[in-house]
């Protein structure tokens, strides 16, 4: 069984950042999450505010990796609206019974939030318990 699996959805490349410096640091394995369907410019921001407000699924493809062979998979999400960003929560909504030991990692611009509450709600909603948690800063 492997060590760590960083599992990291990023839009802009800030989140896939951080993922790629911790995985370098905690000698894991690294799986980036795309999505089948990307709109641009300003459109982008009305179908990822409409698919994470209302918890829409949202088809992926990069998982290329056997997630039972991982002892922690490592989640950077993004947060869009206040929320975890729809890939992610697609992802661990479809591979949650392959999930054990998760630790998720927001990813955020603002400086007086961690988004706990954002982790909360996802593990009301999936009834399962994330088993660390970590917020990060991006500027």
């Amino acid at each position: 069984m492997k060590k760590e699996l960083v599992v990291v959805y990023s839009n802009s490349g800030k989140a896939f950042a951080l993922a790629q410096d911790y995985t370098l640091k905690n000698d894991a394995d690294l799986m980036r999450l795309k999505v089948r369907f990307d709109p641009k410019g300003f459109l982008r921001y009305v179908y990822w505010g409409y698919k994470v407000t209302f918890k829409k699924p949202v088809k992926l493809s990069g998982i290329d990796k056997d997630l039972k062979a991982y002892e922690l998979i490592t989640i950077f999400s993004p947060i869009h609206a206040g929320k975890i960003c729809a890939p992610i929560r697609s992802f661990v909504f479809s591979n949650r019974s392959y999930l054990d030991k998760v630790k998720i990692v927001t990813v955020h611009l603002a400086k007086d939030t961690d988004y706990r509450d954002a982790v909360k709600a996802l593990e009301d909603e999936l009834i399962f318990k994330f088993s660390e948690f970590d917020s990060r800063i991006v500027e």
